[in-house]
């Protein structure tokens, strides 16, 4: 039996894989506290620990998923995998056009001991409650300025259509990775994987919504990422407790919210039946 492959979560969608004695990271962000001194601590403890990966595969280009790419891996010899747009992003930003492939849809390569594929996917539709929830809660007034920064540099992270979900498999094992809550329309995703690691932020009527995802996916277990307060005060908190219940009853699967820093082990089973187990390491 092999060593199984490791993933952990580190907020929002960032997570690192490891399996073969490599790692692999995915939309690795460090968080954007509102304090500055915060955000420059936040970074300082992260590098390290995103920069151990050797491969890096970003979802799509907003800030909260490729600001952070540029300080990580920045002189190192990580090959990073995006869609066009986010490439011209990080050339602008100052990553050399050699260390960065362009993928999109339809891609299949090897990354260390790895098998990618990609699909297209879709970003999370915001619906008005939660917008308005959002515009009218007292954190973004209280914090404008920071608003005002948070607005700048969105516009300079730009998703343009181009967001990609990935699968990514190693021993027999299957693992696909959402960047946000969104599939797109008429396309034959691959069902039944391991693990799928779905992003739980973005609509007011979250567990409807996601609960559609699933039931076009069938993983055989579910991870939750992206449930937490990351870029304050635009983000919150999402309680998770009721829609793992309702995954659970409904589609009778294992369905647990990743914690920061924790690693999960995903190992293939060499017996009859096919799958794997998921556990905490």
């Amino acid at each position: 039996m092999t060593d199984g492959l490791t993933l952990t979560w580190y907020g929002t969608a960032s997570l690192l894989v490891q399996a073969g004695g490599e790692t692999a990271a995915f939309d690795p962000f460090a968080g954007i506290p509102i304090s500055r001194r915060a955000r420059r601590k936040r970074l300082e403890e992260m590098k390290p620990v995103f920069s151990a990966a050797s491969h890096v595969f970003l979802t799509h280009g907003h800030l909260d998923h490729i600001c952070h790419v540029p300080c990580f891996y920045a002189g190192t010899g990580a090959k990073i995998y995006a869609t066009a747009l986010p490439c011209r992003t990080l050339t602008r930003e100052g990553l050399p056009p050699e260390q960065l492939e362009q993928i999109s849809p339809g891609w299949r390569g090897s990354a260390g001991p790895f098998t990618v594929e990609v699909w297209q996917g879709r970003h999370c539709k915001f619906d008005l409650p939660l917008i308005l929830k959002t515009i009218f809660s007292p954190g973004p007034w209280r914090h404008f300025p920071h608003i005002l920064w948070l607005g700048l540099l969105n516009r300079r992270h730009p998703e343009g259509g181009e967001i990609v979900f990935y699968q990514l498999s190693y021993d027999n094992l299957r693992v696909q990775v959402m960047g946000s809550l969104g599939l797109a329309p008429g396309i034959s995703y691959p069902t039944g994987a391991d693990l799928l690691v779905l992003p739980f932020q973005g609509r007011s009527d979250l567990e409807t919504y996601a609960m559609g995802i699933l039931e076009r996916l069938r993983p055989k277990a579910v991870a939750l990422d992206h449930w937490d307060d990351s870029f304050p005060p635009l983000s919150s908190t999402v309680e998770t407790t009721g829609f793992q219940r309702l995954v659970e009853r409904r589609m009778g699967i294992p369905c647990q919210p990743l914690r920061r820093g924790e690693p999960v082990t995903l190992q293939a089973e060499r017996s009859e039946k096919e799958g794997g187990y998921v556990g905490r390491a």
